[in-house]
């Protein structure tokens, strides 16, 4: 079965995340902080009247920062009903793979890290497929993020 992929850079890394799982790809905009909240966790952006809290997507991977550029992009993903922003330092391409060009990380000697699905080899790059699920399942306080974005939703809410 074949899928396609959205494939981005991070620490000159190549990453890919199924298309399925992608609401929209966004310039990157500036970003209201928020108090008390994870490194990873940048703050939140307006986009098309919905908040969205953005996450360092280098600093999960690489505990580094992305010095964004008119490159940076957004890579808005709906996991469980919420919309996350995930800051990447630039969208490359997007990639059609078999379930068959993947190969499980433990066939290549690595450690078990739950939310790579596996790494595929395409014009002489290796990307590593990012289970989306697995990714913001891992994240410490997730459910923090979830809860103040749902809060800010509900202050900022305009009646009808």
């Amino acid at each position: 079965m074949e899928n396609t992929y959205v494939l981005f850079s991070v620490m000159n890394g190549s990453y890919g995340i199924d298309i399925n799982n992608i609401v929209s790809i966004e310039k990157v905009t500036d970003t209201t902080h928020i108090p008390q909240m994870p490194n990873y966790m940048l703050g939140i952006v307006n986009i098309r009247e919905q908040i969205i809290p953005v996450i360092d997507c280098s600093k999960i991977l690489y505990n580094y920062s992305i010095q964004s550029d008119e490159n940076t992009r957004y890579i808005l993903i709906e996991v469980n009903g919420t919309v996350i922003a995930l800051m990447v330092e630039r969208t490359n391409q997007i990639l059609d793979l078999n379930e068959d060009d993947i190969r499980p990380l433990h066939s290549i000697g690595t450690g078990n890290i739950p939310f790579l699905h596996g790494v595929a080899m395409h014009d002489d790059v290796i990307t590593s497929i990012i289970n989306i699920e697995e990714f913001f399942s891992s994240l410490k306080d997730v459910e923090l993020i979830r809860s103040k974005v749902s809060q800010l939703h509900d202050k900022l809410a305009v009646p009808n």
